[in-house]
């Protein structure tokens, strides 16, 4: 009974971690991990796949049963530890930054573009 407990606790731990780091607030586990997509690793997206499969089994006694305690574990331990070390602030600077350069480039772009329609004109 006690390794129910601690797959539910560890699957509430993961829902307030990808609520606060990656703002996935509604859904079940599996859910939010399909909705963040490329933002988690391939690797992390399966262990959360891992911990929320175990959440559903240890609702049924005769699964709960079959649950390795081991796996559940280390699948948690590396879905929280990447979880954890993801910055909200530098990833929202980063967004920021991309959306900054792209537009930069566009200006730049489309003056290079004027300038050359200028010059074609004779104009200047």
């Amino acid at each position: 009974m006690e390794h129910v407990e601690m797959i539910k606790k560890n699957a509430d731990t993961l829902r307030s971690l990808m609520a606060a780091r990656l703002g996935l607030k509604h859904g079940s586990l599996s859910r939010r991990v399909a909705k963040a997509g490329r933002r988690l690793p391939p690797g992390v997206r399966n262990d959360i796949a891992i911990v929320a499969e175990a959440e559903k089994m240890a609702r049924n006694p005769k699964l709960a049963m079959r649950l390795d305690r081991n796996t559940t574990k280390s699948a948690y331990d590396r879905a929280s530890v990447h979880l954890k070390a993801i910055d909200v602030v530098e990833r929202r600077k980063g967004i920021a930054l991309s959306i900054l350069g792209s537009m930069a480039f566009n200006i730049l772009a489309v003056v290079f573009l004027l300038i050359v329609v200028l010059r074609w004109r004779g104009l200047v």
